[in-house]
């Protein structure tokens, strides 16, 4: 008798499992409820971002870096790979505080070096030696001549430190017609994100706090039942015991 109850317990549903089919069933149900607060979280953040935070603009411009002796066409594999190498060194270079002090004394900026060099980003894409300096800043015409005159001042402390032949201007700073995005992307994604998480937990706690009984499903799962037959109720009869309660 003791191995037949055994049994029937082995075969017994756990009532405390999750069942993960159920649950993919019930984001399903609410999919357009999830993506609903997704987009709805998302475009508070924008807003909330477009309120608070002021517009910035990025100008962006390009020079060219050549060793002692050397001229464009005597560039070798072995040059590239250097250039590479030597990636961080520039931008070291670029936003070290002698330059950005040399910039703010010709301007006669409001700032320290540290905030100008906060500004200031530099890239080298692949294993040229076309380095793109980026300056943003909330108006987009000082944004072009902050990134003039950091390259040219970058220009002459290279050719010093790094015994440079010359450093070329390969492409003038912008002056940018729209705003910096990134932002706004960002946020707005993590707003998405946020928004769309808060849905499933709400989702899955209603889930995981109903313990009632539903259908019929729902007692041979939680009470190790097998039921005989079912009986089914109309919806007009439903409907009107609900009046009379």
């Amino acid at each position: 008798m003791e191995r037949v109850q055994q049994k029937n317990d082995m075969n017994r549903p756990q009532a405390n499992g999750i069942d993960m089919m159920q649950i993919a069933g019930i984001l399903l149900r609410h999919f357009w409820i999830i993506v609903f607060s997704g987009v709805l979280v998302g475009m508070g953040a924008l807003i909330f971002t477009k309120l608070t935070t002021t517009p910035t603009y990025t100008s962006s411009t390009k020079m060219y870096v050549l060793s002692r002796g050397q001229s464009a066409s005597d560039v070798t594999s072995s040059d590239l790979q250097l250039s590479a190498v030597l990636a961080s060194d520039y931008a070291q270079l670029i936003k070290d505080r002698t330059v950005t002090e040399s910039v703010i004394a010709e301007l006669g900026l409001s700032m320290n070096s540290a905030a100008l060099a906060s500004k200031i980003s530099v890239d080298m894409p692949g294993q040229g030696r076309i380095i793109t300096i980026s300056v943003t800043d909330t108006d987009p015409y000082m944004a072009a001549k902050l990134a003039t005159t950091v390259r040219d001042t970058a220009a002459t402390h290279i050719k010093e430190v790094m015994d440079s032949e010359a450093v070329n201007v390969v492409e003038e700073a912008n002056i940018p017609e729209g705003q910096t995005m990134f932002n706004y992307k960002k946020n707005g994604l993590a707003g998405i994100v946020l928004g769309m998480a808060v849905a499933i937990g709400i989702i899955m706690l209603q889930y995981m706090m109903n313990d009632t009984i539903k259908n019929a499903e729902d007692v041979e799962r939680y009470l190790g039942l097998s039921l005989l037959g079912s009986i089914p109720i109309m919806e007009n009869e439903r409907r009107k015991k609900k009046r009379k309660k």
